[in-house]
């Protein structure tokens, strides 16, 4: 086994027992001791909030009761069942009467519409209107018609009879084509208080505006009326909520200009949340009998137990009152969530536990604390981001035990991680000196075992031809030179590592440096059949370099072009100035250079892990050479490539006073 192995389990081993061991018998005990507390806290919890909900109950009950009374008392003091819906407490929706099983709401008690019928229906009164109506809608005599009602209204002792009869008048004269004059009665009409309704419970002027609207006449007034009907908090029957509905959508696409059709809107946005309001009662009036209230009352009409029951996913509580007054016991309605706030906010014993916003559950379930038996299927929960006494909340030393667990945990993980990465580091460079060692190896044995052939073959004497024998010394001199750029690479590699590698700068022309290189590579090149394409620029300057740093950058540039050309057999070799720089290129038509590896082409020991790269001796290191030496002069080398179309690797060196 090798012995970095070895090193790196010991390591890893005693990490284990030294730090990761201790660290999950803390973590261990720390959890135990959180989960044994939050059990503690939680059954603490729990039982705060069972007291909290009775006292919450308690309360809860003793302010709808309280509600209760002064509704029925005010109601009582009244000479007829309100119709408004502004009652004394903002809480309440409804007060409704209950008359055998079935909940009257206030337009069916309402007395307006039974006077309506009763003063219409006078015997004198309805005989002149019958006349009338004969000549209109019988014998079709729309004049002689308006001549009654004329009569019959001027006659008329009773202000709902002549309101009544303008409004009749108005239609014969819209039949007999006298637009002026009728549109003169409907705006006075309009002008009629809302609460002057007929038997459908419909204000008589939303019939004159209905008209008014048809004859795109008086917007504005008929605005104002419709907003006043609404402002008055007047219970509306359903058939008048939805005619006025109808009239507002009308008048919010017909309005004639911007501030009017604002104004309709807003009227609009508060007849609908009427209406939302009205449906759901409407929706309780149905369901009424299903809510078994009138059980809860004794034989004799007197009460049991207060009982609030949920309705409407529990947005309202519903109950009876006796009432001081009629015989039909009283149903009142209030909102749930508002008499929660309200309670919320009064100061009382629960109120100082910081109990947090009140939730109110309705139905069976495990949901929420039960309210008690005055409650029937409501249940009330608390809010968990303002519970002040929650089995969840972490007191001080939780904290602290929390803090010193991620603490320890996070040093664990960071030493871990400097562990992997120093083994991994460990790992990878005894990979790359393996690699280094076996390709400077091979790099050896190459010219090394050309020198030794050829020698021998001189040295035995085998040819006697002068020019095979120069050819022979030639290949030993330039395997020799190769193996001394070789060793040059790896000694000068050595000392940048050391940090003792040492450059000698001099005013020296790089065109007898580029010279000298193409002299050293003409044998290889020849040799592999390559034509190297010099083109020098005249008149460059001489630049302060290590001319034999500089001389083995363009070498192993030269080098690696070679490597790397495939089966092109054309390098070029460039020298000229550009802004004020000397630039050298070295310009193959080889395989090229992925874009994603031409970052770490510089890199020590690094060879692009690719088929050609396997087959290609190399130790990595000449291009890492090339980049220290370009930098040491204070240059930049850049590399311009394309897989397939070769690469470019350009040597920029400043050039004294021109830049």
């Amino acid at each position: 086994m090798p012995i970095h192995s070895r090193g790196h389990r010991k390591q890893i081993f005693l990490f284990l027992i030294a730090v990761v061991l201790p660290s999950l018998v803390l973590v261990i005990l720390t959890l135990r001791m959180i989960s044994q507390e939050r059990e503690l806290a939680q059954k603490r919890a729990s039982e705060e909030r069972r007291r909290l909900t009775k006292e919450i109950g308690q309360h809860l009950l003793v302010r709808l009761e309280k509600i209760k009374l002064h509704e029925a008392s005010a109601t009582a003091n009244q000479n007829q069942f309100p119709v408004k819906s502004d009652y004394l407490n903002p809480e309440v929706v409804l007060i409704a009467q209950a008359d055998e099983n079935k909940l009257l709401m206030p337009w069916d008690t309402d007395q307006r519409r039974k006077d309506f019928l009763q003063i219409v229906n006078h015997p004198k009164f309805a005989q002149k209107i019958q006349r009338a109506e004969k000549e209109e809608f019988v014998d079709k005599h729309f004049s002689r018609a308006a001549e009654m009602y004329t009569q019959i209204m001027k006659t008329a002792q009773d202000p709902v009879q002549q309101s009544y009869t303008r409004l009749l008048l108005a239609r014969v004269l819209s039949k007999s084509a006298r637009d002026k004059e009728a549109l003169e009665q409907y705006r006075k009409i309009l002008m009629l208080p809302s609460d002057l309704v007929d038997e459908y419970g419909v204000p008589l002027s939303f019939y004159a505006a209905m008209r008014l609207i048809e004859a795109e006449a008086d917007y504005r007034e008929v605005a104002q009326c419709l907003r006043v009907a609404l402002e008055e908090k007047n219970w509306l029957s359903p058939s008048a909520s939805y005619l006025l509905q109808e009239l507002v959508e009308i008048l919010v696409k017909t309005a004639p200009d911007a501030s009017l059709k604002i104004e309709a809107k807003e009227t609009q946005r508060m007849i609908r949340e009427y209406i939302q309001k009205m449906e759901q009662v409407l929706a309780l009036q149905e369901d009424f009998p299903g809510l078994a209230l009138l059980a809860r009352q004794g034989s004799q009409g007197q009460k049991k137990e207060p009982l609030w029951v949920p309705y409407g996913d529990g947005s309202w509580l519903v109950s009876l009152a006796s009432s001081l007054k009629e015989s039909s016991p009283l149903v009142l309605v209030v909102k749930a969530k508002e008499i929660l706030t309200s309670l919320q906010l009064e100061v009382g014993p629960f109120s100082k536990s910081s109990i947090g916003e009140l939730q109110l559950f309705t139905g069976i379930g495990s949901e929420g604390e039960s309210l008690g038996p005055n409650f029937r299927g409501m249940r009330v929960g608390f809010t968990d981001s303002q519970a002040g006494e929650k089995a969840d909340q972490w007191s001080m030393q939780r904290y602290f035990y929390l803090l010193a667990l991620l603490l320890v945990l996070g040093l664990t993980l960071f030493g871990a991680y400097l562990l992997l990465r120093d083994i991994r580091r460990d790992v990878r460079m005894a990979e790359l000196r393996s690699q280094f060692v076996s390709s400077v190896s091979h790099e050896l044995k190459t010219p090394l075992t050309a020198i030794r052939m050829f020698a021998e073959t001189l040295r035995l004497g085998r040819s006697r031809n002068k020019k095979i024998r120069d050819e022979y010394l030639d290949t030993i001199v330039n395997e020799s030179q190769r193996l001394t750029r070789l060793l040059n690479n790896v000694l000068d590699f050595s000392k940048i590592e050391e940090g003792r590698r040492i450059y000698h700068p001099e005013p020296s022309s790089l065109s007898e440096i580029v010279h000298a290189a193409v002299r050293a590579m003409k044998y290889p090149l020849s040799q592999q059949g390559f034509q190297l394409h010099v083109d020098m620029e005249d008149g460059l300057p001489d630049v302060r370099v290590d001319r034999d740093a500089l001389e083995q950058a363009i070498l192993n540039l030269l080098n690696n072009a070679m490597k790397y050309s495939g089966k092109s057999r054309d390098i070029d070799l460039r020298l000229k100035k550009k802004d004020g720089y000397a630039l050298i290129q070295v310009v193959d038509r080889g395989v090229g250079i992925d874009p994603k590896e031409q970052k770490r082409i510089f890199e020590k020991f690094y060879r692009i892990p690719t088929p050609e790269n396997e087959r290609t001796t190399g130790a990595g290191l000449g291009l890492a050479l090339v980049s220290h030496i370009v930098d040491t002069h204070g240059g930049r080398i850049e590399v311009k490539s394309a897989l397939g179309r070769g690469s470019t690797f350009s040597i920029y060196l400043p050039l004294e006073g021109e830049r």
